[in-house]
């Protein structure tokens, strides 16, 4: 008797998934949408704005947790991403349980005043990220500018003088490699990790000469050992 089993990559599975995502955030901004109306008011903020402090706060949400998707994705440093995302869920959650608590009158204008006041930080902080992921750095426009590009010839050939990769094998690292500019997760980089991995290198060290934490290397030789180019540990 054959038995059928669910492809957790097949579409359907993740199109449920993110209609479930989808559902989820829907439910959770509604429940919070009505405390931080409220709790905007006891910083006198006008009607008419009060439904910006939900959008300011939980809307961040999405955007802070997909920037650290992207920058995870390119091989940089996420850091900055997570941290913001970490600071608007802590100001959302405190923000709805004041108002489901029930402050003291005397505390609900520091309380609203606070929250509100958070504005300026907001706007900054969403620059600054969606900065970091649509600005290139000056490094990656003069290689850009250079035709040293990740799938330029020039670049292959040079790679494969300098290291002792296969030509297959150099191809599939070239599909495991992100194609952003401002991405660590070069094919170079991936060549780096790979034969220095392979001579026994920790991943500290490997992380320190490409420039990548320890976390993004490990994800890296995850990636290689699913292609069939690094046995596992």
């Amino acid at each position: 008797m054959s038995h059928t089993r669910i492809n957790p990559d097949s579409r359907p599975v993740l199109l449920t998934i993110a209609a479930g995502t989808g559902l989820v955030f829907l439910a959770s901004f509604a429940l919070s949408f009505n405390a931080l109306v409220d709790v905007s008011s006891w910083a006198s903020v006008p009607a008419y704005l009060a439904p910006a402090v939900p959008v300011m706060l939980d809307v961040a949400l999405i955007v802070y947790s997909l920037s650290a998707l992207v920058r995870r994705a390119r091989g940089q440093s996420a850091r900055f991403s997570w941290f913001l995302l970490t600071f608007f869920t802590t100001v959302s959650l405190l923000g709805n349980a004041a108002h489901s608590l029930g402050v003291p009158e005397l505390a609900q204008p520091v309380v609203g005043t606070v929250v509100v006041a958070l504005a300026p930080v907001a706007a900054l902080a969403a620059l600054e990220n969606l900065a970091g992921l649509i600005v290139a750095s000056p490094q990656a426009r003069a290689r850009l500018a250079n035709g040293d590009g990740i799938d330029s010839p020039n670049n292959v050939v040079l790679l494969h003088e300098q290291s002792d990769v296969e030509a297959d094998e150099l191809d599939l690292l070239g599909t495991l490699a992100s194609d952003h500019p401002q991405s660590k997760r070069t094919r170079d980089n991936l060549v780096t990790i790979m034969e220095m991995r392979r001579g026994g290198a920790r991943l500290a060290d490997i992380a320190e000469s490409v420039g990548m934490s320890t976390t993004l290397v490990k994800t890296a030789l995850r990636d290689m050992q699913a292609a069939g180019l690094m046995r596992p540990a």
